[in-house]
């Protein structure tokens, strides 16, 4: 499974990137959303995780254009400082979740895992 994410904190976005490759995902690890809407075109995720506060283009919005090129695409999106019409935003985007930070890592693996076997056990 193919993993991007979208995170502007190189420390945080390097910890989910080892936390998720140590769990056997394939990902990609992008500074901000325009990159992020970059990487998705060039390459093939099965999952996009979004911070929503970054430069030049932020994960909600990065989300609507990512959602319009592939709808059926799962995501997570997070924030520091989400308030509530922020995470109602992002689920209107199409985030399957959106998480406040901190959260524990777990937690996002959990729901990339919750959904994977969701959409597996789904189409078998």
């Amino acid at each position: 499974m193919n993993i991007l994410i979208a995170e502007d904190d190189k420390n945080f976005g390097y910890l989910l990137k080892s936390e998720l490759e140590g769990d056997g995902y394939a990902v990609d690890l992008v500074g901000d959303g325009v990159e992020a809407v970059m990487k998705y075109i060039d390459g093939k995720y099965d999952f996009v995780v979004l911070d929503i506060k970054m430069p030049n283009l932020d994960g909600i919005n990065a989300l609507r254009i990512i959602k319009k090129l592939n709808p059926d695409v799962p995501a997570i999106t997070y924030s520091g400082n989400a308030g509530s019409g922020e995470i109602a935003e992002a689920v209107k985007a199409g985030a399957i979740r959106c998480l406040a930070k901190p959260f524990e890592i777990n937690q996002l693996k959990d729901e990339i895992k919750k959904y994977f076997s969701r959409h597996n056990n789904a189409g078998h």
